[in-house]
């Protein structure tokens, strides 16, 4: 990623402590204080936003959700957001280390569907829960600013409380489908994201996970109605996108860097899955930046 869009971490932030794994604030106030947060970024670590009232637009990874209140938005280290938000937005952003969490709650991190899938949601409508969530926000705040005895113990649980929640209520909105197979989704996607520049085949992901091609297929066509290949094929997708909008590279030095030997069979891949060439898309982003 280029240096073009920036990557925060949680030293980043108005008055964080040092050595400390999380952070919180109200939404209104980094607004306010944290001038440029509105344009593209990304982070190092995970994100949870609360909007209690307001309006707008929230961009993350090429697609826009309509900011409205009592809403929930998760985001993992490496997604790329922005947003545009009306002056009267409540809220709060919780931050917070991979290892802060695992810490205590080992990959249980991994096995939220909001998080560690680039084809679930990162957004979830409250509704009649929102009271729920607003005291949860409000008491994960008032211990945070306290700074009390053993303040890390009783923030993460509030941390652990609020995701459990937020899967509880995510999880009504999926399907039936059993939850044995979303693991093994947020399994294939975990390995696609660590290996998806070099790694082009579904079999070799198949024999990491211990499972067949087709079984592979069949979970990824049951679960998302997609192949394994199309996952595959989204991820690459995405960070094409990413680096066509965020760097000056060339499409050739894109192509070559997401382990495309030939220019043109990249420009042939991305106009399959996006509907217009590499170039045709740097231009349409530029139009609207």
């Amino acid at each position: 990623m280029s240096a073009s869009v920036p990557v925060y971490q949680l030293q980043s932030f108005p008055r964080h402590e040092p050595d400390t794994l999380f952070y919180m604030t109200r939404l209104e106030k980094l607004v306010q204080e944290f001038k440029g947060i509105d344009k593209p970024h990304s982070h190092t670590f995970y994100l949870l936003m609360w909007i209690s009232q307001g309006s707008g637009t929230h961009t993350i990874d090429f697609k826009t959700y309509p900011v409205t209140g009592h809403q929930l938005y998760f985001l993992t280290p490496g997604q790329v957001h922005s947003w545009q938000l009306s002056a009267d937005i409540r809220g709060f952003n919780l931050f917070f280390e991979p290892g802060f969490f695992r810490a205590r709650f080992g990959n249980r991190l991994y096995q939220y569907p909001f998080y560690h899938s680039h084809q679930h949601l990162p957004l979830l409508e409250v509704g009649q829960q929102a009271a729920l969530f607003g005291d949860l926000f409000a008491y994960a705040y008032e211990e945070y600013e306290q700074r009390r005895t053993h303040q890390a113990e009783v923030f993460l649980s509030f941390v652990h409380i609020l995701l459990e929640s937020a899967n509880r209520l995510y999880g009504q909105q999926l399907s039936g489908t059993e939850g044995h197979l979303y693991d093994r989704i947020r399994q294939y996607e975990e390995l696609l994201e660590a290996q998806f520049v070099r790694t082009r085949a579904v079999s070799a992901y198949a024999d990491q996970m211990g499972v067949s091609p087709n079984y592979l297929n069949h979970i990824c066509k049951k679960v998302l109605n997609k192949t394994a290949s199309q996952l595959l094929h989204d991820r690459l997708l995405i960070e094409a996108q990413r680096l066509l909008t965020h760097t000056t590279r060339s499409v050739k030095e894109i192509g070559y860097q997401l382990g495309f030997d030939d220019g043109s069979y990249f420009v042939r891949f991305f106009r399959k899955q996006a509907g217009l060439t590499p170039a045709e898309f740097r231009q349409a982003v530029r139009q609207y930046r």
